[in-house]
């Protein structure tokens, strides 16, 4: 039987920021990519502020500059129904950034395909719970330690019945080097940047707010420093617990489970929370798509037959203002 080559895994960070700044475009250049955005428009600068955006953006030139952002929730291997979403939003490498909400491999038929792609076109990642347990069998197959979170520990080691039947594990031994490199190089959390903050009920002129991604959610109570977090409940939780919602669950049938994101909004309208982030996440194709104003689900069962999400966020110059702007794409599965 072969086996690959063994890749030493490294510490797997919490939070990275993007690499990548977004700059304005016409509005006609956005009327080419034919993308329904009314319903999810906001000013948030006015001519000085262009000014000034454009000044950070010429002192921080080691960024690399794009015209859109592309968030896709859970792949889970669907090669087919991604290549198609891709081309629904017209994604173009040179201009857009691509950003995968975690749990792009196993369930579906062509996981190392959908791998080979996102290392070929150097796509953004963060970790999803799949990608965790996968990474897990892997430094079991080869006699590794378990992967470990930069400031952080290692998770419980998962393994799901039969140890060599748990499709995790027999895909792990089919991973070369460079797949387990890229995986491990998935963060946890990417801090976005500024993203529109709006709503279908609340539309216009409603502000904007710092953008985290993560894969299934954030604790409202650790936001000061995102490091804070726990990897186990970024990765892996649907619900807080009542009466106090400082307790997570990955499983919402559990007594006193209430959706994370219900609350998370809730103490963001209110006012209550350290700092003002729209949270862009997967994970919970049990609740499907769910856009709310502070957090935007985007895993909607794919690998189940329903659909393959994806956001696209993008800034658009209209005289002497700039609009956030964001529209939803989806492609049936």
């Amino acid at each position: 039987m072969f086996i690959p080559e063994t890749r030493e895994l490294v510490g797997i960070c919490k939070v990275e920021p993007v690499s990548f700044i977004l700059l304005p475009v016409l509005s006609e250049t956005a009327s080419l990519w034919n993308l329904r955005s009314t319903e999810y428009v906001t000013e948030v600068m006015k001519e000085s502020e262009v000014e000034e955006a454009t000044e950070l953006t010429e002192l921080n030139g080691e960024k690399v500059k794009k015209e859109r952002l592309i968030l896709i929730g859970d792949i889970h291997g669907q090669y087919k129904e991604f290549k198609k979403l891709l081309r629904k939003v017209k994604y173009n490498k040179k201009r857009d950034q691509l950003l995968v909400l975690g749990d792009f491999i196993t369930k579906g038929p062509h996981s190392l395909k959908v791998l080979q792609y996102l290392i070929d076109n150097d796509i953004s990642c963060i970790m999803g719970n799949h990608e965790y347990y996968v990474l897990q069998n892997y430094a079991k197959y080869h006699g590794l330690p378990q992967p470990r979170f930069v400031n952080g520990t290692s998770l419980p080691f998962n393994a799901f019945g039969s140890f060599n039947d748990d499709p995790e594990f027999l895909l792990a031994k089919k991973l070369r080097p460079k797949h387990v490199e890229y995986i491990n190089n998935c963060p946890v959390m990417r801090e976005l940047g500024i993203v529109p903050l709006h709503s279908k009920k609340n539309l216009g002129k409603t502000g904007h707010a710092e953008g985290v991604a993560v894969h299934a959610g954030l604790k409202w109570d650790a936001l000061k420093d995102l490091n804070e977090q726990d990897p186990e409940d970024c990765l892996e939780m649907r619900s807080y617990l009542a009466p106090f919602y400082n307790e997570t669950t990955d499983n919402p049938d559990d007594k006193n489970a209430v959706s994370w994101s219900k609350i998370w909004n809730q103490k963001q309208k209110d006012g209550e929370l350290d700092r003002s982030i729209v949270v862009y996440y997967g994970h919970d194709a049990g609740r499907g798509l769910k856009l709310k104003k502070y957090s935007k689900g985007l895993d909607s069962g794919c690998y189940k037959g329903d659909k393959l999400s994806a956001m696209v966020i993008w800034q658009e110059q209209v005289k002497h203002k700039v609009m956030y702007k964001e529209a939803l794409v989806q492609q049936r599965c």
